[in-house]
C-alpha cells in the first residue's frame, strides 16, 4: 500500500512542475461502455518549454461520462486553459458519444484468443467554443479500434473535424496508444498524436507528438477504480512544443 501511495504521489507531482507554446490535453479514447457506469475524468497538459506572455501554458479538461447501455457512452466536458501572465479561462465545451459496433472479441463469449480486434466503436462529438458559441463550433467523427497482440494492447483513433463556419476547413487528427503490463497493475508503453489542419486544401498545417507513457490503477472499493496515466510527449515538428507533460486521472464508479 505504501508503494501504491508513493507512486500515486509521483503521478500527481507533474501538476506542480514549473509552468513553462499552445497547451492542450491528450487522450486516447477507448471503445468501451459498461451499462450504468459513470466516469469522472480530469485531463491536464503542461507545456515544458518557455512560454511567451499571452501564450497558453496549461490546459485542463473536466469530463463526466455515463453509459445508459453496454453499447453507448455519453460525455459532457469542460475545457479550461491558462495563459502565461493571466488567469484561467473557459475555452469551450464538448458533448461526446461512443457507439460500440457489434463485433470484436468482446462480443464473443466463447473467444479464448488474446490476439485480434477486441472492440470497435464510432465516436462523434459536438465542439462548442466559448468564444463564438455553437456557430463557431465543429462536429468530430471517426472510428475507435482496440487490438490485442498477446499482452500488448493497442488503441487507435482517427477523427475528421467538420467546422460549422463555411470559411473554416476540415481537419484530420489521430491518436495511438500501445501498452504492455510490466508489474502487477502497472503498464508501460507509448502514445502518438497528430493533426492535419486544412487536410484537403493542399496547404496542410500539421503537428505531431510522441512519447512514453505509464499506466496504473487503484481499487478504491465499493466498485470505484482510479486509473492514472502519465505521459511526456515530444513535438516532432516546428509547429509543436518541444515537450509536454500530460497527466490524466479517470475515476470509474
Amino acid at each position: 500500500m505504501k508503494y501504491n501511495v508513493a507512486a500515486f504521489g509521483a503521478l500527481l507531482s507533474v501538476l506542480s512542475l514549473p509552468l513553462a507554446a499552445e497547451a492542450q490535453v491528450f487522450e486516447v479514447i477507448h471503445p468501451e461502455a459498461t451499462k450504468g457506469g459513470f466516469e469522472l475524468e480530469i485531463l491536464s497538459g503542461v507545456v515544458l518549454d518557455d512560454v511567451d506572455q499571452g501564450d497558453e501554458r496549461t490546459a485542463y479538461e473536466f469530463a463526466l461520462s455515463y453509459s445508459p447501455t453496454n453499447f453507448w457512452k455519453t460525455t459532457l466536458a469542460l475545457e479550461i486553459v491558462n495563459t502565461n501572465g493571466e488567469n484561467g479561462e473557459v475555452e469551450g465545451f464538448e458533448f461526446e458519444n461512443i457507439l460500440l459496433l457489434p463485433f470484436g472479441n468482446r462480443h464473443n463469449d466463447d473467444h479464448a484468443s488474446s490476439f485480434g480486434i477486441e472492440s470497435v466503436g464510432l465516436y462523434f462529438a459536438l465542439e462548442v467554443p466559448d468564444e463564438g458559441g455553437i456557430d463557431s463550433g465543429a462536429l468530430e467523427i471517426g472510428p475507435l479500434v482496440e487490438i490485442s497482440l498477446g499482452r500488448l494492447e493497442t488503441v487507435t483513433n482517427v477523427f475528421l473535424e467538420i467546422p460549422f463556419e463555411g470559411e473554416e476547413n476540415e481537419a484530420v487528427s489521430y491518436a495511438f496508444q500501445a501498452r504492455y503490463p510490466v508489474y502487477k497493475k502497472f503498464s508501460a508503453g507509448f502514445e502518438a498524436y497528430g493533426e492535419f489542419e486544412n487536410a484537403f486544401e493542399g496547404n496542410t498545417e500539421d503537428e505531431h507528438f510522441i512519447g512514453p507513457a505509464l499506466f496504473t490503477e487503484f481499487d478504491l472499493g465499493n466498485g470505484r477504480v482510479l486509473e492514472p496515466r502519465l505521459a511526456v510527449l515530444f513535438g516532432l515538428n516546428e509547429d509543436t512544443p518541444d515537450a509536454t507533460a500530460s497527466l490524466n486521472l479517470e475515476l470509474k464508479f
